[in-house]
């Protein structure tokens, strides 16, 4: 039988307290705004403030950037601040608004490129503007 004191007991618990802390901040942790910013100018730069705030929430369900075109699109860089701002914009009203893509995770943009191949065995959330946004069944 393992004995151990009431204060080594104390530091066990706090230890785990602080990981399990560090293990949450890390699921959120993945998106950071400046990257998100980016990848929603590079997903709907065009498609104006609603079509950014799809892409944003969008981002926020999916929880990460693996995939997600927009991020390395080479026009980014060239957009006017204006649409930098609006972005931000955007991405910080997709934390705390409505989730207007009703749970999409995917999204392609299916007036200049049709129905994506990989969208077969989805569902879909949302039409905005151009996007049209999908989540699994």
């Amino acid at each position: 039988m393992i004995l151990i004191s009431l204060r080594t007991f104390k530091h066990i618990l706090i230890i785990l307290f602080i990981l399990a802390v560090c293990f949450t901040m890390s699921c959120y942790a993945e998106v950071n705004e400046s990257q998100a910013v980016r990848a929603i100018i590079g997903e709907a730069s065009g498609e104006g403030y609603q079509g950014m705030l799809a892409v944003a929430c969008g981002i926020r369900n999916r929880s990460t950037l693996k995939g997600v075109y927009g991020l390395k699109a080479k026009h980014v860089d060239n957009e006017p601040q204006w649409v930098w701002k609006l972005a931000k914009k955007a991405y910080r009203a997709s934390l705390t608004g409505k989730d207007i893509t009703n749970g999409g995770t995917h999204w392609e943009n299916t007036k200049a490129f049709g129905e994506p191949y990989w969208a077969k065995h989805m569902v879909v959330t949302a039409r905005i503007g151009s996007h049209t946004f999908y989540k699994e069944k």
